[in-house]
């Protein structure tokens, strides 16, 4: 009686080991599969953010799309392709450009029909840029390697244009962020000049140009003269984010009077530590924004 107890029992626990194993077994499938759904559900999130025209209940704001754009090019999930793809007739330049660096940094090989495909029908210069800078990475294989926007600012000679009707000088970059000087003024300057040559209505005047050379220039060729002050803000890797802000001081020229400010700033999530492609990717758009705000204020 007490054997059959015994074995009663120890039966009894086996088979409670195996239950509690198997239950075990269920809490950790409970535990995993969250993680994935988390990772799929912030793409599905990034996905809508990105839509235009935006879903019922998401704001129709282009900022709002550039970021989802930004944030989805870190994902590394071939899922954001096709809507990285669709990005790419969104009505927003900005939007647009923030795709085409999307797709260089998600760097697969599908994404590049897609690419060559809107180079050939798209407008946008700036945009253009992008998009030949994604398809040469994609090409190469080589991946995202960041570069935020134009060529370097060394040894800079500016295109002629005779049917300017602004004639603009910039500043070297003043800069209060992490990178190197050379860094900022090769992403901001050479962003800044690649959008003002893009755009046809602008000449930019040569570096270290005197003021009396920049007078004889812009009354022979009827012109009203800008100059653009430029510095960049301390990166912000607060709350899990990456902040860039380019600002933009306007003032006449030569005479230098202020005119007015264009801030330009830009926020890509899911950045939470220092990331030199990103900081690329972020300055080189926040600059080619900031050249838009200048025309939308300044003629």
């Amino acid at each position: 009686m007490t054997g059959s107890m015994t074995g009663s029992v120890w039966r009894g626990a086996f088979w409670t080991r195996v239950r509690l194993a198997r239950l075990g077994v269920l809490f950790f499938a409970v535990l995993v599969l969250p993680a994935v759904a988390s990772a799929d559900s912030r793409t599905d999130f990034l996905i809508t953010r990105l839509a235009y025209p935006p879903a019922q209940g998401v704001a129709d704001d282009f900022r709002v799309r550039t970021n989802a754009a930004l944030a989805l090019g870190a994902t590394g999930d071939d899922v954001a392709v096709q809507p990285l793809c669709r990005a790419l007739n969104d009505p927003s330049d900005t939007v647009r450009q923030a795709a085409a660096v999307a797709m260089k940094r998600l760097a697969k090989p599908a994404a590049l029909n897609c690419l060559k495909a809107h180079l050939s029908t798209e407008d946008s210069s700036a945009v253009k840029l992008q998009l030949t800078r994604a398809i040469a990475e994609l090409e190469s294989g080589s991946g995202s390697s960041g570069g935020g926007g134009g060529g370097s600012a060394d040894n800079f000679t500016p295109k002629s244009n005779p049917s300017a009707k602004f004639y603009i000088a910039t500043s070297n970059v003043t800069n209060n962020s992490s990178r190197s000087q050379a860094d900022i003024n090769r992403i901001v300057l050479g962003a800044i000049r690649s959008k003002l040559e893009g755009a046809g209505k602008y000449q930019i005047a040569p570096t270290g140009e005197q003021a009396d050379s920049a007078k004889t220039v812009i009354a022979k060729r009827k012109m009203k003269g800008y100059y653009l002050a430029l510095s960049v803000d301390k990166f912000d890797y607060s709350d899990g984010n990456l902040r860039v802000k380019v600002r933009c001081s306007v003032f006449t020229y030569p005479g230098k009077s202020l005119l007015g400010e264009v801030p330009s700033g830009l926020t890509q999530s899911g950045v939470t530590q220092p990331d030199r492609s990103a900081e690329e990717n972020l300055l080189g758009m926040a600059a080619e924004r900031a050249v838009d705000l200048f025309a939308q204020n300044f003629n």
